[in-house]
């Protein structure tokens, strides 16, 4: 038997569930000796954090692109600059 929470204060919900959903539930909560509620919980509370990890790793990795295209930007600055030195020195070359 799975220990259980603190009882923390809860606000009554309803959800409407498929029966074969609800048949599932109730046979997982009666497995791991839990109620339909708790188990409900602690698929939304694992969904939630998943979601929160996703969006860290989402922001993490928007960030490191942003990084990448600045450095990119800079080296397209660069070869641009170099290229219009090439062509006035080649230009110079031919009068």
């Amino acid at each position: 038997m799975r220990e259980h929470p603190p009882v923390t204060a809860k606000i009554m919900t309803s959800v409407y569930l498929t029966p074969q959903l609800k048949q599932a539930l109730t046979r997982l909560a009666k497995r791991r000796g839990a109620t339909m509620s708790q188990e409900i919980r602690a698929a939304l509370d694992r969904h939630l954090e998943r979601d929160d990890d996703i969006e860290l790793q989402l922001g993490l990795l928007a960030n490191q692109a942003n990084q990448a295209l600045t450095r990119m930007i800079d080296k397209l600055d660069e070869a641009h600059a170099a290229i219009s030195h090439l062509k006035k020195s080649l230009a110079g070359r031919k009068r």
